[in-house]
């Protein structure tokens, strides 16, 4: 599987958006060719964003681990599964107040931009929750899924940020992210929630927003088929495939989800920006 001849197809993209874990680092270690390849991308005159799913960090942890890292980290350039479901809930009208099952890194985003976070299903003061939103929550217990079940039940609006199964950690190790949530909620109630992140189109709509282009124009960069390559082949990104992450090139040849470009790392890149 050569898909590196379709390099030239990068070199059209006005905009760059790259996944984080897997892409430009792993195991907390930054990919020595990513600082490189990322100044590389600025220099180019393009915008250069990171999308990441993973809700269990607020924005400000994420900012800063890109700033320890070296890497280009302006405020605008990050985009996360819980900024789609911010804008997702604004539209829809289910705000301010809404019931979380996250952690208190994602409360803490929610509270910055303007939602209130109830404690209880009935609500607090009299105002009840107008939707129930599932993240990322390393801080779940018994009560937030009685109280969970409970709002379900009485057909309340149910969002998640996204549905991620597993999380990757540390030297190839993996723990239970949203996705098995959604599993245990469905099980319980026979609901399943409307997801924010990738691969939705309000993923991709969220990216193509902020960057101001066309799909077609926007490559994004991930090791993730069934997230980052299904979003961008869904919605004609320029859909790029690193095998320094979670997908080993057996398994990218094997997968319905096909990159356009597939390369081993980050730095394969550096010279088609052009």
């Amino acid at each position: 599987m050569d898909k590196k001849k379709n390099l030239p197809l990068f070199s059209q993209c006005s905009a760059v958006v790259c996944d984080l874990d897997g892409t430009l680092y792993l195991d907390g270690v930054p990919f020595p060719d990513s600082a490189p390849f990322l100044n590389a991308v600025l220099a180019s005159g393009r915008r250069l964003f990171y999308f990441t799913n993973n809700t269990s960090r607020s924005r400000s942890s994420y900012l800063h681990r890109l700033e320890r890292f070296g890497f280009p980290a302006a405020e605008e350039m990050l985009i996360t599964a819980a900024d789609c479901t911010f804008q997702y809930l604004r539209q829809q009208q289910l705000c301010p107040e809404i019931y979380l099952i996250g952690n208190r890194e994602l409360q803490r985003d929610f509270h910055n931009h303007g939602f209130r976070c109830l404690t209880k299903p009935e609500g607090d003061e009299g105002n009840p929750p107008r939707a129930l939103v599932l993240g990322f929550d390393t801080e779940l217990d018994y009560e937030k899924i009685k109280t969970g079940y409970q709002l379900l039940m009485q057909d309340i609006p149910y969002i998640a940020t996204h549905a991620d199964l597993l999380c990757p950690m540390n030297h190839g190790a993996f723990i239970p992210d949203a996705g098995c949530f959604i599993e245990l909620f469905a099980a319980a109630s026979g609901r399943r929630p409307l997801v924010m992140g990738k691969p939705s189109r309000f993923a991709a709509q969220t990216i193509s927003d902020r960057a101001q282009s066309a799909y077609e124009r926007i490559a994004f960069i991930g090791d993730r088929l069934y997230t980052d390559i299904r979003m961008a082949e869904r919605f004609n990104m320029i859909g790029v495939l690193v095998l320094s992450g979670e997908t080993s090139e057996k398994m990218a040849a094997d997968s319905p989800d096909q990159a356009k470009i597939v390369v081993n790392g980050i730095g394969d890149l550096i010279n088609a920006l052009g």
